[in-house]
């Protein structure tokens, strides 16, 4: 947190501002065995990111005013994250795993530690560790090596090796029985977590482990989301990893459950977890899961950040920059039999921790955890720990993209990536919630989804095993003014894979239990959307805002609705929305634009539509003072968010809307620095501006503690007022013009976001040139743009609030309850 404070020749905001600028981003995390500084920006501007990393790692000031103000920010993180239950489980699961190393501890930290930090600390270890002889410095991108090399010599000269103190960690003591608990929140789902003790990232046995997790827990095609939640029905989701970390580390597998499925829940995953060390993997499962272990190294490579991350997390924790080829060599040579063994070895009884987290109120103990172990205690002991196991291309420059109309009426798009073997395919209609009546909200995400659970010759499960066999995804999506399908996939297989996407496209089959299935899956969200504060606080907020328009409505709908819907609805409105005359499909990535225009002529030639016309809801309604929602909830922060009605996709307003959330967002902006730098008001403070085909809306967010509340909504009141009344300076202008151009050309770099959003200009008639277009649009505003803009959509007499969070004890009333 401190080296984004300011340096001997940066002042307080400067680097983040600087960086925002240029259209970059610069942050930082600790994990459990490093601490990494990440920087992306436009290759143009290398050397001044070059320079502000290399200043803030050498130089940070650590002023003690800045220092105070930051520990009031990281207890407010510590307090966010109290209310999340996915973090408190993964908590106590670390927690109950280890008994001396300090893995055992979270990495930001306990409140009392936090609370007696002084600046001595805070230098003291700064010192010790920042280190040149203790540092990796990774770049990735379009530069030239010996320019990085010159300038990193340069920039670095000064950084002087020092003797680094004895890493002294305590060896975990071997587990020989079960422990855990049980913790009441007040939450809406039970969480349920188990960790098994493995061994360190170096350690051959790492392979077979996570191609064990694959098979396990690591797709919807696994053995266990196959048995609990398809089957058994007794979860909500479920997934199971492996976390290797450069000393032994933890074999998870976390579910989202009733808690009265608790007990059901544990003996269905030990008895999966029981045949799998007794029988092994089938060889077909063996084989999808390496592929699809290989493909996330294939996919990781289409961002920048995401070659340097990867490079760096090898260097640093395997002490291999090229671990990358061992690892992908030795995941093809994993054999059933070390998988087996590997289970068996390490997933027994006697090795597992577990954490449950679970709703106040429920009857579920320690002991009905410890009781339903014990039941297959005997077949997962687990043996010895210490038994052997068994045995892209150059970048290109303005790739052309072409456009087609195909004689149905279909609007084909395609543009040829080659840099890495990759496809990306989106497909969308007009549709979503713009056009859902009250009585079906939810219909059109409930529909998307039905696409991949069945087709008139494919199955469920015969889909998600074909799509897996060659490391791709297919899916449906639906959002405020659009639905569809889209699709990722490796180029040697794109093909095959487009075959079926456009058979979950075209031939949906809608099964009735398939249906069912999804009610409980989609019900299950609804409830458990409650849970995470801030996105219950914006869906109080719609409601409130966009009393008399679709927009109000959540797109995954409500228990009432999505229970209500019948399959009739459903083929009723995939009848109507998808139809060849308004469907746009856009192709991006590894293919030959000739062949791919006619793999698609031949798939949808018989893609026939009903014509049916479309019916947009009417004006929205003024919004007439302030409008107040939320609801009362015990938790450790109040979430608080401030709505006002905003522009259309497109429209000269949009483009100075988004500079004006420019100003505010960001390490950079005006709310950042004004009441998290220097007010410590909050951890989270965001403000965002999102367009609809339909006014949308301008809105701004903070995560505050109960006693700070007032302060906060005072203190963005004033931002608002300020950038509404007395504009924004030159400067700013710059900054936020830098930061979205930057970030839009950066946010282009996997071919899945230029096939989305060349899809989507088409739909909203942007034209196809418009990711060009864009950056000269937010170029050409203004200062007096972004003020006029400001005065149009901020109106202080005019908006909504919806609070979510702990009633403060003065407050006799309450925060109004949600209706």
């Amino acid at each position: 947190h401190m080296l984004f404070k300011g340096t001997k020749k940066r002042k307080l905001g400067e680097i983040a501002g600087t960086i925002e600028a240029l259209g970059g981003d610069i942050n930082a995390y600790t994990s459990y065995d490093n601490t990494v500084y990440h920087l992306t920006i436009p290759g143009r501007h290398l050397l001044t990111g070059l320079d502000i990393i290399s200043d803030a790692v050498q130089n940070s000031a650590f002023d003690p005013e800045e220092l105070e103000k930051e520990l009031q920010v990281v207890l407010e993180e510590i307090s966010m994250n109290e209310d999340k239950p996915e973090r408190n489980l993964y908590k106590a699961l670390f927690s109950n795993a280890y008994a001396n190393h300090p893995y055992k501890r979270p990495v930001i930290g306990y409140i009392k530690t936090v609370e007696g930090f002084k600046r001595g600390d805070i230098l003291k270890f700064f010192k010790t560790w920042y280190a040149p002889n203790n540092m990796t410095l990774v770049v990735s991108g379009d530069v030239r090596p010996d320019e990085v090399m010159a300038a990193a010599k340069r920039l670095f000269k000064d950084f002087k090796k020092k003797p680094l103190p004895k890493r002294i960690r305590p060896i975990e003591p071997e587990q020989k029985e079960p422990r855990g608990g049980v913790v009441f929140r007040e939450i809406k789902q039970t969480q349920l977590g188990f960790a098994f003790h493995v061994p360190e990232l170096k350690n051959d046995d790492t392979y077979a482990l996570d191609v064990l997790a694959g098979i396990l827990g690591g797709s919807d095609g696994s053995r266990l989301y196959r048995r609990l939640k398809i089957k058994d029905a007794s979860v909500h989701d479920i997934g199971a990893y492996a976390m290797s970390l450069k000393d032994p580390g933890l074999f998870f597998i976390t579910a989202s459950l009733d808690a009265a499925n608790t007990q059901k829940a544990i003996d269905a995953i030990l008895d999966e977890l029981n045949m799998i060390a007794k029988q092994g993997p089938s060889t077909e499962e063996l084989e999808r899961i390496k592929m699809n272990l290989e493909s996330d190294f294939v996919y990781s490579r289409e961002t920048m950040d995401g070659i340097a991350s990867k490079l760096g997390y090898y260097e640093t924790y395997a002490g291999d920059i090229n671990y990358e080829k061992k690892y992908v060599d030795n995941i093809r040579a994993v054999s059933p039999g070390a998988v087996k063994s590997s289970a068996a070895r390490y997933l027994g009884t006697n090795r597992l921790s577990f954490a449950v987290i679970a709703p106040q109120g429920e009857q579920l103990s320690k002991a009905d955890i410890l009781n339903a172990l014990s039941r297959n205690t005997e077949a997962l002991k687990g043996k010895d720990a210490k038994t052997p196991a068994a045995g892209g291309g150059d970048n290109e420059k303005g790739p052309a993209v072409a456009r087609v109309t195909l004689e149905n009426g279909i609007t084909l798009i395609i543009k040829e990536v080659h840099s890495n073997p990759t496809v990306a395919v989106y497909a969308t209609f007009p549709g979503g919630l713009r056009f859902e009546a009250a009585d079906k909200n939810g219909v059109s995400n409930f529909t998307s989804r039905m696409l991949s659970r069945g087709t008139n010759k494919r199955s469920r499960e015969d889909l998600t095993r074909d799509i897996e066999d060659i490391a791709g995804s297919v899916n449906g999506f639906s959002g405020w003014n659009s639905t569809g399908v889209s699709a990722k996939l490796l180029s040697r297989f794109f093909d095959k894979g487009f075959n079926i996407f456009a058979d979950v496209l075209l031939n949906p089959s809608f099964p009735e239990e398939e249906i069912e299935r999804l009610k409980k899956d989609v019900l299950s969200e609804i409830k458990r959307q409650e849970d995470y504060l801030p996105g219950y606080t914006f869906k109080l907020l719609y409601r409130e805002l966009f009393k008399t328009h679709p927009y109000g409505m959540p797109v995954s709908g409500t228990a009432d609705t999505i229970a209500g819907l019948k399959r009739e609805d459903i083929l009723r409105h995939y009848g109507a929305f998808f139809t060849p005359e308004r469907m746009v499909i856009s192709i991006v990535g590894d293919v030959n634009a000739d062949q791919t225009i006619s793999l698609v002529k031949g798939r949808f030639k018989d893609f026939a539509g009903h014509k049916q016309a479309l019916s947009p809801p009417g004006p929205q309604a003024p919004v007439q003072g302030v409008l107040r929602t939320g609801e009362a909830r015990e938790k450790a922060q109040v979430n608080v968010g401030i709505g006002f009605r905003g522009t259309t996709i497109g429209s000269k307003d949009s483009y100075a809307l988004k500079v004006a959330t420019e100003v505010l967002s960001g390490q950079g902006g005006r709310l950042f620095i004004n009441l998290r730098d220097r007010q410590s008001l909050a951890y989270s403070i965001s403000a965002f501006s999102r367009e609809g085909a339909d006014p949308g809306i301008f809105a701004a967010y903070i995560a505050t503690a109960p006693e700070k509340k007032d302060a906060a909504i005072s203190g963005i009141l004033r931002e608002l007022k300020d950038i509404s009344t007395e504009g924004i300076t030159l400067d700013e202008l710059k900054r936020a013009q830098g930061s979205i151009t930057g970030g839009f050309e950066i946010g282009l770099q996997e071919v899945s976001s230029q096939a989305a959003s060349l899809a989507n200009n088409e739909l909203y008639g942007l034209g196809l040139d418009y990711n060009s277009v864009f950056p000269k649009k937010i170029e050409a505003v203004t200062v007096e743009d972004v003020l006029n803009a400001a005065k149009k959509y901020i109106t202080l007499d005019a908006y909504a609030m919806s609070e979510v969070g702990p009633k403060p004890k003065e407050e006799k009333g309450g925060l109004p309850e949600a209706k």
